[in-house]
């Protein structure tokens, strides 16, 4: 599991970078071309518009790996021991449940409704079902996530990174240095 883990972290946290960076050269290069040459490129937008749709679903998988998404947690921190561990099962099987059902099977459906009825994007040409990919994609990612999480919680398996201390529950690993 532990191989698993870090192999997802680590194709996540590149990918994020690799999808910001082309999201940053397409509007760069958009800017550059409208205002300074004054001839508008035309696949930029939808490029950055599909670009900003993977990048916030894959980072957003992996914020929930780092426990870095918004979280009420009154009750958690009111409970202590066993209770808090619970509690801490029952919502990352919720999230797994979540992930499950609206991004992979929805995801699935929707890859497949857009593949049979052929539609793609009228800039880039492409089919729409590779946009919607991400979809059923980062689902799997957080479902894995969330299984890891539990057996965490179930006291099955102890987690290899390292809490950051100035934050508590936020982790901590090689790509985040304060």
């Amino acid at each position: 599991m532990n191989i698993l883990i870090r192999a997802l972290d680590y194709i996540l946290a590149r990918m994020s970078i690799l999808i910001m960076t082309l999201l940053v050269f397409t509007v760069l290069l958009q800017v550059f071309m409208r205002y300074i040459i004054g001839s508008p490129v035309t696949f930029t937008e939808e490029l950055s518009r599909f670009l900003l749709i993977w990048l916030g679903l894959l980072a957003a998988s992996y914020a929930y790996r780092q426990r870095m998404h918004l979280a009420l947690d009154l009750l958690v921190q009111k409970l202590k021991g066993r209770q808090q561990n619970v509690l801490n099962i029952i919502i990352h099987s919720l999230i797994a449940l979540f992930a499950a059902v609206v991004l992979v099977y929805g995801g699935i459906q929707l890859v497949i409704l857009t593949w049979v009825l052929d539609q793609s994007s009228p800039a880039l040409g492409v089919s729409m079902s590779f946009v919607y990919l991400v979809l059923p994609v980062s689902g799997i990612a957080m479902i894995i996530y969330a299984m890891d999480f539990i057996l965490q919680e179930a006291g099955f398996r102890q987690d290899d990174v390292a809490t950051d201390s100035l934050h508590p529950g936020r982790k901590t690993d090689s790509l985040h240095v304060e």
